[in-house]
């Protein structure tokens, strides 16, 4: 009789939603539900995932109300109460709703039904680093408050917008500077020394914070027009805003979209993409996806990058040599040399137990290219008609599911390679990723999976050769694999390689677990022992760069992460009230290894450490409280 009653609430939620509610427009990569999805995919609950991110609401409900209906057969109580929560969070009530902070309008014409929801909710976010060497103790903290107003324009368009605005405050420590080479412009002067700073976040296990502000900051202490800084090291005022209007024809079978939005595209787990990883930053850019069946999909993306805004970084590395081999524009901004766009295409085939996906991507800067934003004519292709001026890359993913076992998969992205006849394992000029991995059901716990991975990013690879000759620009352009400062595919750095363990469980309808181990090993990319093609601002250099060798880990100095963290969340909306809780506590122990003579495949290294490069041991603590309804 429950089971009943809860079915009967399920449609009647589901029919108001597909009426009335926020159909279309697409749902954040941090929300909850996808992980969910995750692993009710692998539990055969459901059919496979689209591998584009974000979803747009509709998909999402049919998605959890195909679950709940496999759900039913099984009589798995505990688990629909999970996926009953899930659809309910999509159900909005009309007019004032003071307790969850939103407003919600319903226009219920035939002909052109409307809503609009205006919502406002506010979260503060606050880690702290405390470790042996008290020089490395940090606190960052920030208080956003988030606007939003969202709805549907008739049954096939929807579309939303959030800004935010607030306090933030998000110390770095100063590790030393990097050498990113003298292949960046035409410079007659090549013994001129090109360094950037490099910094880190204490106050946040790494690669785990990313900002969520846009653009630039303001010191309150200038709060003047021209008082914007890349990054708020100390009490800064930070905005930000994101949207998109998005819309689904024939039962999803064409969607098309217009943001500015974190994605994902060809992950094979949550934050796992070598391509587009939801750890990069938002970018606006317009896209379409082609599902003539539900096995195959055609799927196109074109945007606009956000330069990095990175002063505080590369200050003073910036200018330019004219043909008299005189220095001009000292000291200039990023904007000037980050003027790319992007594009992506994917061909998706996914059945029962085998997926498939392969596509090429390219980082060009902004010209009038139609041919990358054309979604029948590949990049590779492409590029050859028009001239070698762009960036390409191509991609491919093969995965292979038991189901209700375990998905096992593969991943590769090849940035460029000389030959394959070569040992392109050790031609530094090979600038490649890979990764292998497994996600596994975790039975009798509800949507609970364990998973491993294992990633390496080869040298250079996310970055580029220099070039200074790209049509409509006469200066340098950086055609790097990056966004607002940050890596679109991987969040590892070059030269890097990370073994991860992480077990996720949604065990009750409000409740969410996580633990994670990683170890992360990365060449070192600042100080006198710094390493080449290390960072993202690395350029391959011209001459001779085919008989450049790379031996992980027997080349140089590197540095070993080891960090085990564990979080917990809770929702209190079944109490009545509009707040969630996140908090976390992790430690790290990081250490150096050198090698022992030249470098080679066999050359031995050992433990390393000195007051340049010191080791890191300590615990990070992060809590995150969300108010009212997101």
């Amino acid at each position: 009789m429950k089971k009943f009653f809860t079915l009967i609430i399920v449609f009647i939620i589901s029919v108001s939603i597909n009426a009335f509610g926020q159909t279309n427009a697409t749902v954040p990569l941090s929300d909850n539900v996808y992980e969910v999805l995750r692993s009710a995919e692998i539990k055969g609950l459901c059919s496979p995932l689209s591998l584009v991110k974000p979803y747009t609401q509709q998909y999402i409900v049919n998605k959890l109300n195909e679950i709940y209906e496999k759900l039913d057969e099984d009589e798995r109580y505990d688990e629909a109460d999970i996926i009953e929560k899930y659809i309910s969070n999509f159900e909005l009530e009309d007019g004032v709703q003071i307790k969850k902070g939103y407003i919600k309008l319903n226009n219920y014409s035939m002909d052109f039904p409307t809503t609009l929801v205006i919502s406002d909710s506010l979260f503060i976010n606050c880690g702290a680093g405390l470790y042996a060497n008290s020089n490395q103790n940090s606190v960052g903290w920030e208080v956003f408050n988030n606007f939003n107003f969202k709805g549907d324009l008739g049954d096939n368009v929807s579309f939303k917008c959030n800004g935010l605005l607030g306090l933030t405050r998000m110390p770095l420590q100063y590790m030393g500077e990097y050498d990113i080479g003298k292949w960046w412009y035409n410079d007659t002067d090549q013994s001129t020394p090109r360094k950037i700073k490099t910094y880190r976040n204490n106050s946040f296990l790494p690669y785990s914070y990313s900002k969520i502000w846009d653009g630039s900051t303001y010191y309150i202490t200038n709060l003047y027009s021209d008082g914007l800084e890349g990054w708020p090291v100390v009490t800064s005022l930070s905005f930000g805003m994101s949207g998109d209007i998005h819309a689904s024809f024939y039962d999803n079978s064409i969607e098309l979209g217009v943001g500015r939005y974190r994605r994902e595209w060809g992950a094979m787990d949550d934050s796992s993409s070598l391509i587009m990883n939801s750890h990069a930053r938002p970018f606006l850019g317009a896209e379409i996806r082609v599902a003539p069946f539900d096995f195959l999909s055609l799927s196109s993306l074109t945007g606009i990058l956000e330069f990095p805004n990175q002063g505080y970084i590369n200050d003073g590395a910036w200018y330019n040599i004219d043909d008299n081999g005189t220095k001009i524009g000292n000291n200039l901004n990023d904007s000037y040399y980050f003027q790319n766009a992007f594009s992506i295409l994917m061909f998706d085939l996914s059945l029962k137990k085998i997926h498939f996906d392969f596509g090429s991507t390219c980082i060009w800067p902004k010209r009038f290219e139609l041919g990358y934003a054309f979604p029948l004519i590949d990049n590779v292709v492409y590029q050859n008609d028009v001239g070698d001026y762009d960036n390409l890359a191509l991609f491919a993913n093969v995965k292979y599911t038991f189901p209700g076992i375990c998905s096992l998969w593969i991943s590769g992205y090849l940035d460029e390679i000389n030959a394959f006849n070569s040992k392109f394992w050790e031609k530094t000029r090979a600038m490649f990723a890979f990764q292998g991995g497994i996600k596994a059901d975790i039975p009798f716990i509800p949507f609970t999976t364990a998973s491993f991975r294992y990633t390496k990013v080869e040298p250079y690879c996310y970055t580029h050769h220099a070039i200074n000759y790209t049509p409509w620009y006469n200066h340098y352009i950086s055609e790097s694999y990056t966004n607002n400062g940050e890596c679109l595919g991987y969040y590892l750095q070059p030269n890097s390689d990370e073994l991860n363990f992480q077990v996720i469980s949604y065990p009750m309808p409000d409740w969410k677990f996580e633990f994670q181990y990683q170890l992360i090993r990365h060449g070192v990319d600042w100080g006198s022992k710094a390493g080449i093609g290390n960072n993202l601002y690395s350029e391959l250099q011209v001459a001779n760069r085919g008989d450049l060798y790379k031996y992980f880990l027997h080349d140089g100095l590197y540095e070993w992460s080891h960090i085990v963290s564990i979080n917990a969340s809770y929702d209190f909306n079944n109490l009545d009230l509009p707040i969630k809780l996140t908090a976390g506590l992790g430690y790290i122990y990081d250490y150096f290894t050198d090698i022992d003579g030249q470098p080679g495949r066999k050359t031995k290294y050992h433990s390393f450490s000195s007051d340049e490069y010191p080791v890191k041991n300590g615990v990070v603590g992060n809590i995150l409280i969300t108010v009212f309804y997101e």
